[in-house]
């Protein structure tokens, strides 16, 4: 059962490839479904009071979550700004943090995004749609975004998984998703467990169209 919410960008956005560094990091250009569902959690706790549900064992209301397919359908490019910034970490000898420099990426996404959510059966729609209209940013802490409706027929994603001898054309980047064996005390930071996410290869119909030391533009393939 598919539906999908649109949300539109307010800021810039980023969030760094999980395999990258934190010194070099560039940014992906949508967010993860790993963080997508970590909002959705996130709303259901602080909002929805949900804790003791998604934590119980075998929660249902946890795999309405974890177990959902994300994709999407984007109608625009992405601008790329790129900088070093400062950032604070800690210091290699004795307590406390230093300062160093960093590079980073910053996103521009220029019109909506639709997040296409294929769920298990109705009730899981209903318990998702409680929480996915109030989160109000993905990744980094101020990638905010404006939730703006819900879709009940979702248009066809565009954004697809890469296979090996179907290239289209596009820019292919490495996301991070719940595995399939995912539990509340497995994505807790503040437990002991530990977790291995599980790694899709996205292909973005995206070519570049202008670049220079600063940015990087992106158009649709079909607006070139």
């Amino acid at each position: 059962m598919k539906f999908s919410a649109i949300f539109k960008p307010t800021s810039l956005f980023s969030l760094k490839d999980s395999n990258s560094t934190n010194s070099g990091a560039k940014s992906l250009f949508l967010p993860s479904p790993y963080s997508i569902k970590m909002a959705i959690i996130n709303q259901a706790i602080t909002a929805g009071d949900q804790l003791k549900l998604l934590s119980a064992k075998k929660s249902k209301e946890f795999e309405y979550i974890s177990k959902a397919e994300v994709s999407f359908n984007i109608n625009n490019g992405f601008c790329v700004n790129n900088l070093f910034i400062k950032i604070q970490r800690l210091k290699r000898e004795g307590v406390g943090y230093q300062s160093t420099v960093s590079f980073r990426e910053f996103i521009h996404i220029p019109d909506t995004i639709e997040i296409i959510f294929n769920v298990v059966n109705g009730e899981a729609k209903l318990f998702l749609m409680n929480y996915i209209h109030k989160i109000n940013y993905f990744g980094k802490r101020a990638s905010f975004f404006q939730f703006l409706r819900y879709n009940e027929i979702p248009e066809k994603g565009n954004v697809l998984d890469f296979k090996t001898g179907e290239i289209t054309g596009g820019i292919i980047q490495q996301y991070d998703d719940f595995p399939k064996n995912a539990t509340f005390d497995k994505i807790n930071s503040y437990s002991g467990a530990r977790i291995t996410r599980d790694k899709k290869v996205l292909l973005i119909p995206i070519v570049l169209k202008n670049a220079s030391k600063s940015f990087s533009s992106y158009k649709l393939k079909n607006e070139i």
